[in-house]
């Protein structure tokens, strides 16, 4: 369970921040439940990112991401766990695609930040 829970951040950030800005060695999926962003990737288009949406940014990309509005994030660093998505023929890593968060997968990631927010409460 522990290794789960170092994969996973929830942040809360205010407007015009950056909060991302190197290559990463791992895929990111970056879930955005409240707010809006701006990432740009290998310094070519930006992608916009709107409340309620996330994407899957590749490994071994260079990326820059700013909140647009004070936003609530959740940040999974995927590894093998976005297998599905990269395996996927429609799959292109130079073109990040911006999906839905299903009602039920918001449910889920939910439940994991209140989790994650009781375990680090017994750590301290």
């Amino acid at each position: 369970m522990q290794k789960y829970f170092e994969q996973v951040e929830c942040i809360d950030i205010n407007a015009g921040k950056t909060f991302l800005k190197k290559r990463l060695p791992n895929n990111l999926l970056l879930f955005v439940f409240s707010g809006n962003l701006i990432i740009n990737c290998n310094y070519k288009s930006d992608l916009e990112i709107n409340e309620g949406y996330f994407v899957l940014l590749p490994a071994d990309t260079f990326f820059i991401a700013t909140t647009v509005t004070t936003s609530h994030i959740v940040i999974i660093h995927a590894g093998t766990l976005s297998e599905m998505i990269i395996e996927d023929p429609e799959w292109n890593p130079d073109n990040p695609q911006i999906l839905p968060i299903l009602p039920a997968l918001a449910k889920t990631l939910k439940q994991i930040e209140y989790l994650k927010k009781i375990y680090k409460t017994r750590l301290n």
